[in-house]
Parts: C-alpha cells; structure tokens; sequence
C-alpha cells in the first residue's frame, strides 16, 4: 500500500501598514485646502498636502508615536503632540482646526482625547510659575462662567468644554489683573487644546492698581 504525503503550505498573513487621515479645516468648520501637512516621529518625517476639500493622509508608517505640523498662509502654525499609531491600526483626526493668524502672543498645541467624546479641554500655565492665581474662564455672554486656580507648576486646566470660543482672566495678589479679551481662546470637541504660558506682571511698590501700570509698547502685526 502506497501513502501519499501532501505538503501543506502555512499561509501566515503579513501585518497591515499602519495610516494616519484626517481633515484640516478653520475654527468655523469649512475646509482648508492644500494645507503643507509635516508627521514625524524620532527617527522619520514624512510630508504631505492636503487636497482641495482639506483632506491629508499618510500611509504605510510603522507604529509609534508621532507629531503632526500643519502650516497654512495667514493661519497659525499648528502642532499636534503625542499621536500613537498602533500596528495595522488607520487613525483618523477628524476636522483639525486652525486659529486665524492674528498679532496675539497666544499659541496652543492640541493633544487628541477620545475621538467619541463630545467635549473638550483647555489647559496652559502662568509665568511666573506661581499657585494661587485665580483662572476665570469667560464664555459667549462676557459672564463668568467658571473658575480654579494654578497648581504649585503655575498650571490650570479646565475639562468637559463645550466647543468654542472663550476668555481668560487672571488674578493674584501681587500681580496686575491679566484680562484676555477677543475670545481668543479656542476649544475642540476631542481635542486638549494646550496654550502657551501667559506672562503676570509684578506690581510695583506694591501698588497693584490698575490705572498706575507702567504703559506697554504697542504691538505692530507684520
């Protein structure tokens, strides 16, 4: 009796290259176009456009962690921090906002949340780093609407925001009041948007009223 052997052939799936998508568009939600998209991590970069209805991708990335660069004329420059791509896993940014370019010392980075919440967070810090002061957060009816404090870093936050446009005042004795007005404060659904440490002037000879702070130079845009 004869036994033929058959040889079986292990077929073993190879591992999915990972993507990155996502959509750039202005605080009011229509679409950026032909956005200059840089993602790099420690040891790659990779560059891209987006299309005419603000739409970017990167494919074929190795899993890691990533930062995301978008630049657009007349916007500000935009970082995204701390972006983890898992193996086989096409991450998708939905609606990547960009603030208006404007002349104010403010900027921000964004670090993605859960994408299926529906609320945001705003965070930064004062310089110098000091506890105590008092951080008002002023919605859409120039009322106040919530408040905390610094830690001892001289760091705040505030979480669960509905999306939009907000102000900030600060408050500490020994300091002049620092009142950020034009709303420029701005938060995304998903997104911490982290701002840039606000600086808080001394008083002088402990003098802390307002009307007898030395004047400042007047800002020129370029």
């Amino acid at each position: 009796m004869k036994i033929a052997l058959i040889a079986a052939t292990l077929l073993i799936p190879l591992s999915e290259a990972s993507s990155l998508t996502g959509s750039v568009v202005d605080t009011t939600g229509a679409s950026i176009p032909h956005a200059s998209v840089e993602l790099d991590s420690p040891s790659t970069k990779y560059q891209a456009r987006a299309d005419d209805a603000g739409a970017f991708q990167f494919l074929n990335l190795p899993a890691g962690e990533y930062g995301l660069k978008i630049t657009v004329p007349g916007f500000k420059v935009l970082n995204l921090t701390a972006i983890k791509i898992s193996e086989s896993e096409h991450k998708h940014l939905p609606y990547v906002p960009l603030d208006v370019g404007t002349c104010s010392p403010i900027s921000r980075q964004l670090i993605m949340l859960q994408t299926a919440i529906l609320f945001g967070h705003l965070s930064g810090s004062v310089t110098p780093k000091v506890a105590g002061v008092e951080v008002t957060l002023i919605c859409r009816t120039f009322q106040a609407c919530r408040s905390t404090k610094t830690d001892s870093h001289g760091r705040f936050s505030f979480e669960m925001l509905s999306a939009g446009v907000y102000g900030l005042s600060f408050r500490r004795a020994g300091f002049y009041p620092e009142i950020a007005t034009g709303y420029e404060y701005y938060v995304n659904t998903a997104w911490d948007s982290v701002y840039t440490p606000v600086s808080l002037e001394k008083c002088r000879n402990g003098n802390c009223d307002p009307k007898r702070r030395p004047k400042r130079p007047v800002r020129i845009c370029e």
